[in-house]
């Protein structure tokens, strides 16, 4: 067991300084690129300080290492929701999910290193509970906004890191903590190992662009050629005239059966030739330069924003002045005094 142990363990120290190096030389300096550097460092951390007895270093270290793997699950659901969530940003949710979750898994460090007596017995059903939520919060969201993502390597992407971190942190919870806690550090190693081999291999394989959700810029600037002008040409008539853009179903498979093509040939052109990463903000930027135009027209001063925003597509009002604002410079209610300024 301590030879499978070292195998696994010395094995996925080296895979992670080295998927931390590629990283620094390959990716742009965006939130999922930061995240992935803490995730890479609060995992080494827990390969470094979860040993057995033979592994272990000293106090002071092993108390550093373990304090700071905490945060471990935490920096992992932030940087996959980075990655795959358009529009990330640090809101009091994530602060609010990570303190509860980390601070339980801190309880049981102050056991681990004496300084605490004990904790109840229901703790451990918690904390498993607790880090298998975060996972399942993740898992939900990168695939609902798989068919949102025009970059294809991304979509496969999400797939793939997913099931990766779903099998690692399933295996972590029930094998390590429930079925097998005498032989947690090298449990936790070897069901951690396939994750640091995967993403590893994904980082060698994977689009700078990924890591740039909302940075992406078209990469083929030359003239559109027939084939392109046509497909452009009914998707305006499609947007614009029929007013699809309206529609609050409306999505790239259901727009590309509408076009008559195939929708990772809609996705392509729109991701390539418009320059947009993802859907949602293709199709808000009609919504906004519709509501832009009602807002500058007297005939809507006694419509609320909220009942402008609910007729052009959007379904709430904190998407839509979240779009709004990054697509206008200001927010609806700015815009709108703006324009009465005048």
């Amino acid at each position: 067991m301590l030879l499978l142990d070292a195998f696994f363990r010395f094995s996925g120290v080296g895979l992670l300084l080295v998927s931390a190096v590629l990283a620094i030389r390959d990716l742009p300096r965006s939130t999922s690129f930061y995240l992935l550097l803490l995730t890479n460092f609060t995992l080494l951390c827990h390969y470094l300080g979860f040993t057995p007895t033979e592994f272990n270093l000293s106090y002071r270290i092993r108390l550093i290492l373990r304090i700071v793997d905490v945060f471990l699950l935490f920096c992992v659901w932030l940087f996959a929701l980075s990655l795959f969530k358009n529009n990330f940003r640090l809101r009091i949710f994530h602060w609010i999910g990570g303190l509860i979750v980390c601070g339980f898994m801190l309880a049981e460090r102050f056991v681990y290193f004496s300084w605490l007596n004990g904790l109840p017995t229901w703790w451990a059903a918690v904390v498993n509970s607790l880090a298998f939520l975060m996972v399942s919060h993740l898992f939900i969201v990168t695939l609902i906004g798989r068919n949102d993502d025009l970059l294809e390597k991304r979509r496969a992407s999400r797939l793939y890191l997913i099931f990766i971190i779903t099998i690692s942190a399933i295996l972590t919870i029930l094998l390590g903590s429930i079925l097998l806690p005498e032989h947690q550090p090298t449990v936790n190693v070897i069901s951690l190992w396939p994750a640091i081999v995967g993403i590893s291999i994904w980082l060698i394989k994977i689009e700078p662009q990924a890591f740039a959700f909302d940075q992406f810029y078209p990469t083929n600037n030359n003239q559109l050629s027939a084939r392109d002008k046509q497909l452009s040409e009914k998707l305006m008539s499609v947007i614009t005239k029929e007013q699809a853009y309206l529609e609050n179903n409306i999505s790239v498979d259901r727009l590309a059966s509408r076009l008559g093509v195939g929708a990772p040939r809609l996705r392509f052109f729109i991701n390539q030739q418009l320059g947009y990463s993802n859907f949602s903000s293709y199709i808000n930027s009609f919504r906004i330069m519709a509501i832009k135009n009602a807002l500058k027209s007297s005939e809507n001063d006694h419509l609320p924003i909220l009942t402008l925003a609910l007729n052009y597509g959007f379904n709430s009002l904190p998407p839509f002045n979240r779009a709004f604002k990054r697509q206008v410079g200001v927010t609806p209610s700015e815009y709108r005094k703006q324009q009465h300024n005048y």
